[in-house]
């Protein structure tokens, strides 16, 4: 009872990531999003039917737990399969928390498109090729602080600035004695 609640959450999940992605590319118009009964071994759990530039086209999602690429090359033929059987111009979509690099170099050479709970996404929708890339939180926290790092020892250090005490109280005398008044260290 627990796998389907998960399961049906990561779904969720997924579902929203798709339309979060499909709904920042003007051309593409998200119609309706059906779920499948079983899915079960490469079957889509979901297909979703958009328009793209004025052309019907669907998209056959797959959610995967993990995103491993132990099983993934025959999961993703099968779902390439089971794709062409939901719809002649579908697109089959493999949905993960994350998927490593080769994960997404697998998923290019299975000619199937991806999205990653991160952020990646690299989808071919007819006319419109959509990629996304970015840095998963952990290494985006490492880079921002190997940035700030080097910025830091990067810039030079401020002089110290010190200034007299006893300033004059005419402003013409106050610019030919400044001069003296201030001292860099």
């Amino acid at each position: 009872m627990r796998t389907f609640a998960s399961r049906t959450d990561s779904t969720i999940r997924a579902v929203e990531a798709l339309k979060l992605l499909l709904s920042g590319v003007s051309t593409i118009k998200l119609k309706e999003i059906r779920y499948q009964a079983a899915a079960i071994g490469g079957k889509p759990e979901f297909v979703a039917y958009v328009d793209v530039v004025g052309h019907p086209h669907a998209v056959a999602c797959k959610v995967s737990a993990d995103g491993r690429a132990e099983d993934l090359r025959r999961l993703l033929e099968q779902l390439r399969e089971d794709a062409r059987q939901a719809s002649e111009n579908a697109t089959s979509v493999l949905i993960a928390p994350y998927l490593s690099p080769e994960a997404q170099a697998m998923c290019k050479e299975c000619s199937a498109g991806f999205l990653d709970l991160e952020g990646n996404a690299r989808i071919a929708l007819g006319e419109v090729f959509i990629v996304k890339r970015t840095m998963p939180q952990r290494m985006q926290e490492r880079a921002l602080d190997a940035v700030l790092l080097q910025e830091a020892m990067a810039r030079p250090t401020a002089p110290a600035v010190y200034i007299a005490r006893n300033t004059p109280s005419k402003r013409s005398r106050a610019r030919e004695s400044a001069a003296d008044a201030i001292a860099t260290a």
